[in-house]
């Protein structure tokens, strides 16, 4: 069945929309793109709104250049799309591109106020941290490519505490740099992941209200789930001297809060 799909249901559905696209596209759509870092929700959210009948999303259309251009790379994501469509767009990382000097893609959201920018934030720095270990440990950056389950002792990372502390650092730096001071002209909506894992359907009902789109009567939906619901203590193999750090340091906070989820 997976073959099937692969070798001639997604071909054939990529070559009828293409063709619909070439005899009925057009650029009467609206912009919006997604800010933020790795592990904070963002796929969630992209996945949610991409389920909507009028949005469609692009990835990190942005985190590898390939040698092209971020003006290359922008024209043909915002290039025709099917007629029903009102909103298309990309999520994008503070880092991005990753592989070029070629910046350009953020002078280019700044010049155009008429973009709706949603920044989604993880307000649990070290759920974010310990996560993109894992994921860099399993290989597995979201629960679709979790072909096996992996238990916690195969999750289980140790913590570059000196690391893990400059990684907060940066993460709130960025924030700041890309956030609403950045845009103050831009329709603006901020996002974190714990408002989203813990209400979804309210706060995609927010969203949909933000991008000025009918809250539709079916229920936004993802194929993705979260990966590491277990007790951080269980995922950090030196947690006690990582707390001890955490407990003298600016993020002391975070320590009661992590370890009751």
């Amino acid at each position: 069945m997976k073959k099937f799909r692969q070798n001639y249901y997604l071909p054939l559905k990529r070559l009828l929309k293409g063709t619909l696209i070439y005899l009925s596209g057009n650029r009467k759509y609206k912009k919006v793109v997604i800010i933020g870092r790795q592990r904070t929700g963002s796929s969630l959210l992209v996945w949610l709104l991409g389920s909507h009948p009028h949005i469609d999303l692009e990835g990190e259309a942005f985190r590898l250049l390939k040698g092209s251009s971020c003006r290359e790379v922008w024209n043909r994501n915002f290039g025709k799309k099917l007629p029903w469509i009102k909103y298309t767009g990309f999520k994008i990382f503070y880092y991005h591109p990753e592989d070029s000097d070629d910046k350009e893609v953020w002078k280019m959201i700044e010049g155009d106020k008429d973009i709706r920018l949603i920044h989604i934030k993880r307000h649990n720095l070290l759920r974010t941290h310990v996560s993109k270990l894992i994921a860099e440990k399993t290989g597995a950056w979201n629960s679709r490519q979790e072909e096996n389950t992996f238990g916690p002792e195969d999750k289980r990372v140790e913590v570059d505490i000196a690391q893990c502390l400059q990684v907060f650092r940066d993460t709130k730096k960025w924030e700041d740099d890309f956030g609403i001071k950045r845009f103050p002209a831009h329709p603006y909506l901020e996002l974190t992941y714990e408002q989203l894992t813990n209400d979804t359907q309210s706060q995609m009902n927010y969203v949909m209200d933000f991008l000025g789109l009918k809250r539709i009567n079916v229920k936004l939906k993802s194929r993705l789930n979260r990966q590491n619901p277990e007790r951080i203590q269980d995922l950090v193999s030196n947690f006690a001297e990582l707390e001890k750090h955490l407990k003298l340091s600016e993020y002391a906070y975070l320590v009661d809060e992590t370890t009751k989820i």
